[in-house]
């Protein structure tokens, strides 16, 4: 399997629900790995920290396996978003 390292300035994990991950780099990902975006089932509209919803639903998610320090989670869903101030937000758990 095809692997990618990716090094964040920030990375907020405020959020309670979703992983997301920035359009741009999730562009740059599949690129990179070679896979492609997945349609959601149904389109989520998801709201931010100020509890304001997002300007657009979204409709696509991406599968990776993430290693953050020594933790390892495989097959993260991971919501593509314009989120605009950061490039990915993971979620509490």
């Amino acid at each position: 399997m095809p692997q990618m390292t990716l090094y964040f300035k920030m990375i907020d994990s405020g959020s309670a629900a979703y992983t997301l991950v920035h359009t741009r780099l999730a562009d740059e990902v599949c690129k990179e790995l070679g896979i492609q975006s997945i349609p959601l089932a149904k389109e989520k509209l998801i709201r931010g920290y100020d509890e304001k919803l997002f300007k657009k639903a979204i409709t696509h998610k991406i599968l990776l396996n993430l290693t953050i320090e020594s933790h390892k989670k495989l097959t993260v869903p991971m919501l593509i978003a314009d989120i605009e101030h950061h490039e990915a937000i993971l979620n509490k758990s």
